[in-house]
């Protein structure tokens, strides 16, 4: 961005939302991320706080989605603002601690923040803007969920390496899962199976759902419905962590953040395999009928019927 691009952008008014809501985010920050530092030891920058950052960018991605103000510049200009308070914890972390250094180390202590608060004024921008672009792409393809499909756009359906996700999910689960509950403990070999297994399963979870999303929000034509739909393939796997979470939090057991992730993993195989059973079922129909199709007489494909020869006719 040039000087004269961000002394623009100062002054329009279609990023005025994106600059009041970086504002807000600032006190939020500040109290979620203010911590007595320990009475030794010098501190330069400090942890910061995350979650109004992340939240400020899904409310300006909702809320430029569809505008013509991209979400990408709104969530640029919010984490750009809300990182006065990244810079002002760092900044206080090191002079609160200037006190007992020398003069040499108090130099060094000072151009170290000035590292630090440029490395998380970046940090800060990409949540936000990632959160941001996140947020719109979301939020257009719901909105778009029940148009028609358009004919121009090759990209309204997954994929077909996204699409294989699914189906692989479904498969490798049950596997690694076996892996995790009845090898783990017994360490050695069973230990290091569990843990790629994981290694694995988790980035392709992620996958699995993008991919389960973008099919349920594809347009269809009218007076068809999507099964399994967007409620359920997005509720299943978020109800089953929340069910995990809550019975871990009433057993007061511990890690229930990280026993809850196998509530969401159990949902997300259980909607992976209703969708790849569907579509199996769906595709071999569709094969059926044109394999019918293909043995039929050309009049009745054509839905022409063949025309009757009256005696002396010729």
């Amino acid at each position: 961005m040039s000087l004269q691009e961000f002394r623009a952008s100062l002054t329009d008014e279609s990023l005025r939302f994106a600059v009041l809501v970086g504002l807000a985010s600032i006190p939020f920050t500040l109290a979620l991320s203010w911590n007595p530092l320990a009475e030794e030891g010098i501190t330069i920058g400090g942890p910061v706080s995350g979650e109004p950052l992340l939240l400020a960018g899904v409310v300006v991605g909702y809320r430029y989605s569809e505008r013509a103000t991209e979400s990408r510049r709104a969530g640029f200009w919010t984490g750009l603002v809300g990182s006065i308070a990244t810079v002002i914890v760092f900044t206080a972390n090191t002079i609160t601690t200037l006190e007992s250094m020398s003069s040499r180390m108090t130099v060094l202590a000072v151009a170290l923040t000035s590292v630090f608060v440029a490395v998380g004024v970046g940090f800060t921008v990409v949540i936000t803007t990632v959160a941001a672009m996140i947020t719109d792409w979301v939020t257009t393809r719901v909105a778009r969920a029940g148009s028609e499909p358009d004919p121009q756009e090759a990209d309204r359906r997954t994929a077909g390496s996204l699409r294989l996700a699914i189906p692989a999910y479904s498969l490798l689960t049950p596997i690694v899962l076996l892996c995790v509950f009845w090898l783990l403990p017994d360490g050695g070999v069973g230990l290091l199976v569990s843990v790629l297994g994981l290694f694995v399963l988790a980035p392709l979870s992620v996958v699995a759902f993008v991919a389960l999303f973008i099919e349920a929000t594809a347009p269809q034509p009218e007076g068809t419905d999507r099964f399994p739909g967007l409620r359920v393939c997005v509720g299943v796997p978020v109800a089953g962590y929340a069910l995990v979470y809550l019975a871990t939090e009433f057993h007061a057991l511990e890690s229930a953040p990280r026993v809850g992730i196998y509530g969401f993993i159990v949902g997300l195989w259980i909607v992976s395999l209703v969708s790849s059973a569907t579509d199996t079922g769906t595709a071999n129909g569709i094969g059926r009928r044109r394999d019918a199709l293909d043995r039929s007489p050309p009049s009745a494909v054509v839905g022409v019927s063949e025309p009757r020869h009256r005696p002396g006719d010729f």
